[in-house]
C-alpha cells in the first residue's frame, strides 16, 4: 500500500497540490514532511524513476523541499481560483512562472516518444530540485494549453478542496473521488433528509 494519496487530479501539478489533503479541515493531512517524501512522491507520480528517487533521497535538501512546498501552495492558489471562475492571484502566478524558469534553465529540449512529434523538456542529473522541476513544467502546460474550463475544486462540505480536471462528458463531476468525498456527500444528504422528515 502506498504512503501517498492516490492521484485523482488528472494533471500532475494538481495531484501535487493535493498532497496537502483536506485543506479546509481542522487537521489537514500532509504527505510531504521531508525531502525524502518529496523524492518518493516524484517517483510515485512517474516523474523520475526509482533509481533516481533513491539517489535523490540521500540528499539533505531542506531548501529544495521549501521551494517545492512554496510551488505547491502557489499551484493550489492559482488553480483553486481558476476552478472557482476567479482571476488567479498575481503573487502565486509569478511563483509558478519563476519556478518554471528555474526548471527549464536546467533542462534540454528533446523529441518526445509519445507526444505526437512534439518536443519535451528532459531533466537529467541528480540536483535535489529535479524532484519538483517537472511539476512546474506541468503547471505552466496546464495554464497555457488548458483545459482550464474543466479545472474544479471538490464540492465536499467537509473541507477537502481537492483540485481536479473534470473529464466527464457532461462536465458534471463535483467531487475529488466518488468513493471518498462523493460517498460522504451522499451520506450527509441522506442524514439531512432523515432529520427533515423526523
Amino acid at each position: 500500500m502506498s504512503a501517498f494519496l492516490e492521484p485523482f487530479g488528472g494533471a500532475v501539478c494538481l495531484d501535487f497540490a493535493n498532497t496537502l489533503d483536506g485543506r479546509a479541515t481542522a487537521q489537514p493531512a500532509e504527505y510531504l514532511h521531508t525531502y525524502a517524501d518529496l523524492a518518493g512522491w516524484s517517483a510515485f507520480a512517474g516523474l523520475i524513476d526509482g533509481a533516481t528517487s533513491a539517489r535523490l533521497r540521500r540528499h539533505d535538501a531542506e531548501a529544495s523541499l521549501r521551494a517545492a512546498l512554496g510551488l505547491r501552495e502557489a499551484i493550489f492558489e492559482v488553480f483553486a481560483a481558476i476552478g472557482r471562475g476567479l482571476e488567479p492571484p498575481a503573487g502565486p502566478l509569478d511563483e509558478v512562472r519563476r519556478r518554471y524558469a528555474e526548471a527549464v534553465a536546467s533542462a534540454r529540449l528533446v523529441p518526445g516518444t509519445s507526444s505526437g512529434g512534439k518536443f519535451i523538456w528532459e531533466f537529467t542529473g541528480h540536483e535535489p530540485d529535479r524532484a519538483w522541476w517537472p511539476i512546474s513544467v506541468d503547471a505552466v502546460r496546464l495554464l497555457t494549453e488548458g483545459p482550464l474550463d474543466r479545472v474544479k475544486t471538490c464540492a465536499a462540505e467537509a473541507g477537502c478542496i481537492g483540485l481536479f480536471v473534470d473529464t466527464s462528458k457532461n462536465r458534471s463531476r463535483r467531487w475529488c473521488t466518488m468513493d471518498g468525498c462523493g460517498v460522504e456527500a451522499k451520506v450527509q444528504r441522506q442524514a439531512r433528509r432523515r432529520a427533515a422528515r423526523g
